[in-house]
């Protein structure tokens, strides 16, 4: 059984828990992602920096590990149903897998945003993180904003409407998450 802690922020649960195995298998996803890294695709750039960085399931096997993770966990959490996507899904306007890397550099941040338009649930996983490296933050207007700490194994899991950020990273060595989306299951119809 996970253990899991919970956060309450305004009229919302955000959910935590450390992955089972995590050292296992974040050994293994760093080798699949150093050994890909050339292939990363990108979504947009802020400032210097590439906010997203994206792999082909293929390339990153152990992603799924996680992802089903957080899907049980919604189920149980939440008693919602939710799909996971592991590759791009025309119908749903996306050019990209819903999972992606974010790597920060000393110095870098992550800003202000949401993934509400066709998530339900959204989460992060810690692949490499150390103390400093910039708190994940949820914000919204009148409440003071709610931060949760980095720690290497650790997956946050929220709803996707969620404003939320990432602290300046003022460690010693780069940040390296594993983010994805959770979609509404049975998919709703989409018109465009």
């Amino acid at each position: 059984m996970i253990s899991t802690s919970e956060f309450e922020f305004d009229a919302d649960s955000i959910l935590c828990c450390r992955l089972p195995n995590c050292k296992q298998w974040i050994a293994e996803i760093s080798r699949e992602v150093e050994s890909a890294k050339v292939d990363f695709q990108y979504s947009h750039q802020i400032g210097d920096r590439w906010e997203n960085a994206y792999l082909p399931v293929e390339s990153v096997p152990s992603v799924k590990m996680p992802m089903r993770l957080a899907r049980d966990l919604v189920l149980k959490k939440w008693k919602i149903k939710t799909a996971i996507l592991f590759t791009p899904l025309a119908s749903l306007s996306l050019s990209h897998p819903p999972f992606w890397f974010n790597i920060a550099e000393v110095g870098e941040k992550t800003g202000v945003h949401d993934h509400a338009k066709l998530a339900s649930f959204s989460g992060v996983v810690y692949l490499k993180s150390e103390p400093l490296a910039g708190d994940l933050f949820f914000r919204k207007e009148g409440i003071a904003d709610l931060c949760i700490n980095p720690k290497v194994g650790k997956m946050v899991l929220f709803p996707s409407y969620l404003k939320h950020g990432v602290h300046l990273n003022k460690s010693r060595q780069k940040r390296v998450s594993l983010a994805f989306n959770l979609f509404p299951f049975p998919f709703p119809s989409v018109e465009w």
